[in-house]
C-alpha cells in the first residue's frame, strides 16, 4: 500500500472485495480479524514486475534464480525461489535433452469461461 493509505478505507474495500466474489460471505459474521500491515517485502515496489531478471538470460549458460526472478507462474518469495531454481535447471538442461522437472501449478485462465467473462466484465482481474 502507499505510505498515503487509509487503514480503515483499504481494509473495508478488501472486505469489499470479498463479498463481490463470494457474494454468500455478506451475511456471515466475523468472529475475528487480522490484519497484517507490515514492510517486510521492500525488494519488491509497486509496478516492479517488469524490471525484474528473468530464468533465462542472453547467454544460455547462465540462468537466474530466488525470490527476486520474474516467472509465469503465480507464486512469491520462498515458492517463487524454489520455482525459479527448478526453471532454471530445467533450462540448463535442456541443451542435453534430460527430461525437465515437470511444475505443476494452478490454470491461470480461471475455472470456468462464465466466470472469467464475470471477472472481465466487473474488473476484478
Amino acid at each position: 500500500m502507499p505510505p498515503t493509505a487509509v487503514r480503515e478505507v483499504e481494509e473495508k474495500r478488501l472486505v469489499d472485495a470479498l463479498h463481490l466474489v463470494y457474494p454468500e460471505t455478506r451475511r456471515a459474521r466475523v468472529v475475528a480479524a487480522r490484519h497484517e500491515w507490515r514492510a517486510d517485502c521492500p525488494l519488491f515496489t509497486v509496478g516492479g514486475y517488469r524490471d525484474r531478471p528473468t530464468v533465462r538470460t542472453p547467454d544460455p549458460a547462465l540462468v537466474v534464480a530466488g525470490d527476486l526472478v520474474r516467472t509465469d507462474l503465480p507464486v512469491a518469495l520462498m515458492q517463487r525461489a524454489a520455482t525459479s531454481g527448478f526453471l532454471a535447471a530445467n533450462a540448463l538442461l535442456e541443451p542435453w535433452g534430460v527430461r525437465n522437472e515437470t511444475l505443476w501449478t494452478v490454470p491461470g485462465g480461471g475455472r470456468s469461461a462464465p466466470l472469467r467473462a464475470l471477472a472481465r466484465r466487473f474488473g476484478t482481474r
